[in-house]
């Protein structure tokens, strides 16, 4: 049936998005669209908490250098996410027939990522300008390089099959519900023709896409060893979901999606510009005090963790008196081999220095790509 813009929002964050995410299978969150278009993205749930630690460190710790890092990598994931979603763009939908996907794409965003997202679009110069409402991260420290900035520069820069285009964030206002922000997202030249500053600069796209078949076939659901899946949280009231807006009752911690490629590149492009030690430190962190506070024991910790889509956790005992974890089924992309996992060991080695009452580091021990999915083991150090 023909959905009016006025109902696209509601519709995809009440309709689509709800029943498009797979919340009932112990070890996989995936988003999946069957049609004529099918759409496959394996995902993970993150605590906000995690990224506003991460770029305020970033930011204080490399200041312009962090942020343009932030920014650079926030563009690649946006613009990766807008291939593997498989989103049409201006060679499809050539004029002003773009702006119904520019107007999609920004619905989607804010089905997972913020509570309104509203845009003016001018075909013409490429320009589409955004104001968003209570959008994670920056209602909580004002800005946000990598998703509201680099990664609604990736989205639109896909859309428009134009790499120059970038993101310039501004007008931020308020915290928490009541924050709100605008994105300008344009060619260079034309933020720069506005008189703003700062403007980030990333061009290099190239390789970004996934080899479709093969996540597909690695990240392909199964049966695990759990029967607590991401529903039984919710069923048992533990999280909300609402409109696209995941709460831990007991915090009230926001949790959102991230696509697996997310993970990858963020660890990636952060390792060239020797800032990846911050990721783990931020994960630590926010293991010990978030997840920590979640799950008291060992066991706990195991489920809630395959529970929000990290695959099927198992700890099993190490040499004296050590611990080694098992992962099974950890979301797959074509980058497996260059990155050290550096989010899932630090959220871990957090858990379990708070379940233990001593400081629990786990290193990367090995990798194990068979039977059409990836396997990781850690052993404590």
């Amino acid at each position: 049936m023909e959905i009016t813009d006025s109902l696209v929002g509601l519709y995809i964050k009440d309709f689509v998005i709800p029943k498009a995410l797979v919340f009932d299978k112990p070890g996989f969150v995936d988003f999946k669209i069957s049609g004529k278009t099918s759409v496959f993205a394996r995902q993970m749930l993150v605590p906000e908490s995690f990224f506003v630690r991460l770029e305020k460190q970033i930011v204080e710790k490399y200041g312009e250098d962090g942020k343009s890092a932030l920014y650079s990598t926030g563009k690649k994931f946006g613009y990766s996410f807008a291939q593997l979603g498989r989103f049409e763009n201006i060679k499809d939908h050539p004029g002003e027939s773009i702006k119904s996907w520019v107007n999609i794409a920004g619905k989607f965003i804010e089905g997972t990522y913020a509570s309104e997202w509203h845009e003016t679009i001018d075909v013409e110069k490429k320009t589409v300008e955004a104001s968003l409402r209570n959008f994670v991260i920056c209602r909580k420290i004002g800005y946000d390089f990598f998703f509201a900035q680099g990664g609604a520069a990736g989205v639109i820069a896909w859309l428009f099959q134009d790499k120059d285009i970038e993101g310039y964030y501004y007008d931020s206002q308020s915290t928490g519900e009541n924050h709100t922000c605008r994105v300008l997202c344009a060619p260079y030249e034309v933020i720069g023709t506005k008189g703003t500053k700062n403007v980030f600069r990333e061009t290099d796209l190239d390789g970004l896409n996934q080899d479709i078949s093969s996540y597909n076939k690695f990240n392909t659901e199964t049966s695990v060893s759990y029967t607590n899946s991401f529903n039984t949280y919710l069923d048992a009231k533990v999280f909300t979901y609402k409109k696209g807006i995941i709460n831990l009752v007991s915090s009230n911690e926001r949790f959102f999606l991230m696509e697996a490629s997310g993970m990858y590149l963020l660890e990636m492009e952060l390792k060239k510009k020797g800032m990846d030690k911050d990721i783990f430190d931020v994960a630590y962190s926010i293991g010990k005090e978030l997840f920590g506070d979640i799950s008291s024991d060992a066991k706990s910790s195991l489920e809630l963790m395959t529970a929000l889509g990290w695959g099927e956790v198992l700890l099993i005992p190490g040499e004296k008196s050590t611990i080694r974890i098992i992962i099974n089924h950890f979301p797959w992309t074509g980058w497996y081999k260059n990155i050290d996992f550096v989010i899932i060991r630090g959220f871990l080695s957090g858990i379990y220095s708070r379940v233990y009452r001593r400081k629990v580091k786990l290193g990367k021990l090995g990798m194990d790509v068979h039977n059409n999915h990836l396997a990781l083991v850690f052993d404590e150090t």
